[in-house]
């Protein structure tokens, strides 16, 4: 129960909030957005169970310089995803010019 409560603390919940998502009750995105900032995961992985639960170190280590500046600021998990959706976009609409990172 200690781990609990600390994990708890370090996501600023109190511990009857993790102790329902324990039991099965959702997340909101801010939450699993703060989740992945502390556990260092993936925002797809824990959201989607897609990928693996590191993968947004993967695309940060492939290619750190694909948006210079633009995601500096922003937390690793939210990043990660906003690069996703970017290589989603752009294989949509240039599948020439896909992403080595997928």
């Amino acid at each position: 129960m200690k781990k609990q409560m600390a994990f708890a603390v370090q996501i600023g919940v109190d511990d009857s909030v993790v102790s329902r998502w324990k039991r099965g009750h959702r997340l909101t995105l801010q939450h699993a957005v703060r989740i992945c900032e502390v556990l260092d995961i993936s925002l797809d992985w824990l959201v989607l169970g897609r990928g693996t639960m590191d993968q947004h170190k993967i695309y940060r280590a492939a290619n750190p310089a694909w948006l210079p500046g633009s995601t500096d600021d922003l937390p690793g998990p939210i990043a990660a995803a906003l690069l996703m959706v970017a290589d989603a976009i752009r294989a949509e609409f240039d599948p020439d010019r896909r992403s080595d990172r997928s």
